[in-house]
């Protein structure tokens, strides 16, 4: 049996997250592997165009069991949309009676995979957040490939980064942009800097600098960068410009990990640097997220970076609503130095989304289902809500009610390709911040691979793991000075470093 490599920066405490090694490092974002959402997109099929299999009859509908994290069947806009969906997959001869299950009241994440490997769960749709390669190694995830092959509207809303995760682990789908998060800063506090424009203009490592650096002199924020108990979001604007490029680099013409690299070296010193200036909140290892956010909001820290488009979304709102429309976010590039882009994105799998039940009786009917809500119909009813409650059609064009606000996607988040038209949205679905974030994303994009290793060396890597924390968090506090980073090395070679060294020679010599 293998894992993934878990690589979470988290300090405080060892998240279980996956990300990857890359074969190649890109020197600037227009080399990296970015998804197809940043290229002229294709259009999505035009309704009706189709084949809609038949499933069921009028008189004996199939039954779709739904299990989603935080979608309660007791909630109005839920019963609203089963009514929705339902009529209209009818129209396409497409019988189904959908229910939603209740989902766990807490810790979905470790629950649910636990509910479905114990038999506890029925459902024939299961939303997984995590917990999901135990499910799928004891055989109990449909295999997607062969229902995405044959797929009109799913396939056309697969972005480059989809298609790598479902080559590598075909048991999960999600159809939404990389979790990737994106530096924002009111624009009403950049503008007042001297700064800013140099920054936009040429995002380097020094300019950032500069700009943090003003925004804290001029007294326009107490810390210029919070975060919320490790590095993700720091590195999500820095890692590339000092080298770090992936899990893995080339380094004197051998591969290693990337934590153990002169250039997360680099990056660790400059991150000591704005720690010790005062530029980084101090309590970036222990703000939880909604103590980071209020940080943002009440204007102590001026930057954060928010996974782009949904969070951002929220951010933008929040600002604008507190502080009038002047502060409106900027979204910044990633820091430009050795490479540009954001956090490279892993392509190993996906952390979360939808699997078919390998139990369920009624597959087919299942996949309709995720195939309907990919499709023009489905994505009005899905990013937008249900005619007569959260919108309303006036001449030619969507109008937002005031319900609209709380309505989200139960299914596909994605606005790719999203462009109703006849009747066309009297208005965007994000705000331009959302929107602005989603296309820096795709412009700064680049690739992550990660590696498999045998479980009996998974031990070390863990050692390995806690190591880097512990100096990570030690350094940019200045407990250890940046020359202990050499002795870090040596001691993360022998935790197991050398032990890898083989392998990953192997996998990318």
């Amino acid at each position: 049996m293998k894992k993934l490599i878990s690589m979470a920066l988290v300090l405080a405490m060892v998240l279980c997250m996956f990300t990857g090694c890359q074969s190649s490092e890109p020197t600037a974002a227009t080399s990296a592997a970015a998804p197809a959402a940043s290229a002229e997109p294709a259009a999505p099929a035009a309704e009706g165009s189709s084949e809609w299999p038949a499933i069921g009859s009028p008189d004996a509908p199939v039954t779709v069991k739904v299990v989603v994290k935080d979608v309660f069947p007791s909630e109005e806009d839920v019963q609203d949309l089963v009514v929705a969906v339902q009529e209209k997959m009818a129209a396409h001869g497409q019988y189904i009676n959908l229910e939603f299950c209740e989902p766990p009241a807490s810790g979905y994440a470790s629950a649910m995979p636990l509910a479905v490997m114990n038999g506890e769960v029925d459902a024939d749709l299961i939303y997984f957040q995590g917990g999901d390669q135990a499910v799928s190694a004891q055989g109990l995830l449909e295999d997607l490939t062969p229902y995405i092959a044959s797929s009109t509207y799913v396939k056309s809303l697969m972005e480059d980064t989809n298609v790598e995760k479902l080559k590598n682990y075909p048991y999960l789908l999600w159809l939404a942009p990389p979790r990737t998060p994106t530096p924002g800063v009111r624009t009403d506090l950049a503008e007042q800097t001297e700064s800013y424009a140099a920054l936009l203009a040429d995002p380097t490592v020094d300019n950032y600098y500069a700009f943090m650096k003003e925004l804290k002199d001029k007294g326009l924020c107490t810390y210029a960068l919070t975060a919320d108990g490790g590095l993700n979001r720091l590195d999500s604007i820095f890692n590339h410009a000092f080298g770090v490029t992936g899990t893995c680099v080339e380094e004197n013409g051998q591969w290693i990990f990337a934590k153990a690299s002169q250039a997360e070296k680099a990056k660790l010193e400059f991150y000591a640097k704005l720690y010790a200036e005062g530029l980084l909140d101090p309590d970036f290892l222990t703000n939880t997220w909604d103590v980071m956010e209020q940080r943002w909001y009440d204007g102590t820290a001026a930057i954060v970076a928010g996974t782009a488009g949904a969070t951002v979304q929220i951010y933008d709102t929040k600002m604008t609503s507190v502080y009038g429309d002047s502060a409106t976010l900027t979204i910044l590039p990633p820091a430009k130095g050795v490479s540009q882009a954001y956090t490279s994105v892993d392509v190993t799998k996906e952390s979360r989304g939808f699997a078919i039940n390998s139990d369920s009786e009624n597959k087919d009917a299942a996949w309709a289902v995720l195939e309907f809500m990919a499709s023009p119909e489905g994505r009005i009813l899905d990013k937008v809500g249900v005619e007569g409650k959260q919108y309303t059609v006036e001449g030619d064009k969507i109008v937002f009610t005031d319900k609209f606000p709380g309505w989200w996607a139960r299914f596909w988040d994605t606005t790719y390709n999203f462009a109703p038209q006849d009747p066309s949205l009297a208005e965007p679905v994000l705000t331009p911040a959302a929107s602005e974030s989603l296309e820096m994303m795709y412009q700064y994009s680049a690739m992550d691979h990660s590696i498999l290793i045998p479980d009996e060396i998974a031990p070390q890597w863990d050692a390995m793991t806690n190591l880097y924390n512990e100096y990570a968090a030690d350094i940019i506090r200045g407990v250890k000075s940046i020359d202990s980073f050499d002795q870090f090395v040596e001691e993360w070679n022998n935790a197991g470093g050398n032990d890898f060294a083989p392998l990953l020679q192997e996998a990318f010599g």
